[in-house]
């Protein structure tokens, strides 16, 4: 049989930088939710490019049907903090009112934070607490309804999904291993809330090669695992030349009048939407059956600076031609960091202590030798 032709979609800008007052630092990553007959944009609008707490969320109502612009006011900030940043909203519909999750750049650290939205106001609703242990930088955590409950979807490697319970609490309902990162030279990451699809719910992941966004979709089925991923849908090399070249990021799913419509922030500059036929989509997705790949394990204890240099440098020759994941277990814990500082592709350090077989021990110099010469 003839190979599938690859999957495009025709794109099309909707706001340029400097359309609207006050807009001359970008208006770009769009959140959207389908309302009947039209689609709610949250525009993300700055003054300049100093990235200042001076930034505002723009509504903007677009004709479902023809993309073309209803309407547009800013929205008012209410229950912030003081010179608080509120960036990239993705808002969706649930129960009845509008949730957006964003980003929230304030007293030194950038957090996913909750707010709702009406069509005047965004009004702060606190955290997402969910029980894990943060980093300094957070972004890109996802929402989505499943079974009439919230779900945040954390991180796509390992699976990572919450689910908020009652008195506003999160519990972990969902982790699964997958190796999917470790295909990527860079990280992998959410894109967009997940909107329903194809009898589960639809999303897409963003990486970065050689300096530029790449995209493509993902679906998890109805028990929530990850069935299908395409590879790369919409890359930013193909970005109108912005702030930020080779950006071409999506914010954000609709799935209106047989089209699955990706909206997206283009250089850190403008706003976009890639339309999707559906079916196509659906049969892309189901071409590629996700297959999780399975780890390689090193136990890592080297006796001096220079063993654990020679070791890292035999992981990242191995990793470089092979994208299955490394497990690292360092029992020393002062080092994670420095193995981290390494940067080898799909490596992650793990706890994995009982385990009693590893794929490779390093613990001597003739070990550092045998796991770079290993393959």
């Amino acid at each position: 049989m003839p190979a599938a032709k690859p999957l495009t979609a025709p794109r099309r800008r909707l706001l340029s930088r400097g359309d609207l007052p006050g807009s001359d630092g970008g208006l770009y990553n769009p959140g959207a939710w389908l309302d009947g007959g039209r689609i709610e944009l949250v525009v993300r609008q700055e003054i300049d490019y100093r990235f200042t707490p001076i930034v505002h969320a723009e509504r903007v109502v677009l004709d479902a049907a023809t993309l073309s612009i209803l309407g547009h006011n800013a929205l008012v900030r209410r229950g912030y903090p003081d010179g608080a940043r509120v960036e990239d909203c993705r808002p969706m519909r649930f129960r009845g009112e509008t949730l957006c999750v964003h980003t929230l750049v304030h007293d030194g650290a950038i957090r996913p934070v909750l707010a709702r939205l009406t069509d005047r106001e965004i009004v702060y609703d606190g955290p997402i607490a969910l029980p894990t242990e943060p980093t300094p930088i957070e972004k890109n955590w996802v929402l989505f309804e499943h079974g009439g409950e919230l779900h945040c979807l954390y991180r796509l490697d390992p699976l990572t999904i919450f689910v908020r319970a009652s008195g506003n609490r999160w519990r972990l309902c969902k982790r699964v291993d997958n190796g999917w990162g470790a295909s990527f030279a860079g990280m992998l990451s959410n894109s967009a809330n997940l909107v329903p699809f194809a009898g589960g719910h639809l999303g897409f992941w963003h990486s970065i090669v050689e300096g530029r966004y790449v995209q493509g979709a993902m679906r998890l089925d109805a028990n929530l695992d990850l069935v299908c991923a395409t590879g790369v849908l919409l890359d930013g090399r193909d970005a109108t030349p912005g702030h930020k070249p080779g950006v071409l990021y999506v914010s954000a799913l609709a799935v209106h009048g047989g089209r699955v419509l990706a909206f997206y922030g283009e250089g850190d500059a403008h706003a976009g939407v890639a339309a999707f036929d559906a079916i196509a989509l659906e049969a892309e997705l189901r071409r590629h059956p996700f297959v999780p790949r399975e780890p390689l394990t090193v136990r890592l204890e080297p006796a001096t600076m220079g063993e654990l240099y020679r070791a890292m440098a035999g992981l990242g020759e191995r990793a470089h031609g092979d994208p299955r994941p490394l497990w690292v277990h360092v029992p020393n814990r002062g080092l994670h960091e420095v193995v981290q500082r390494f940067g080898v592709r799909g490596l992650v350090v793990r706890d994995l202590t009982g385990r009693r077989q590893f794929d490779y021990d390093v613990g001597s110099l003739a070990g550092a030798s045998t796991a770079a010469r290993r393959s």
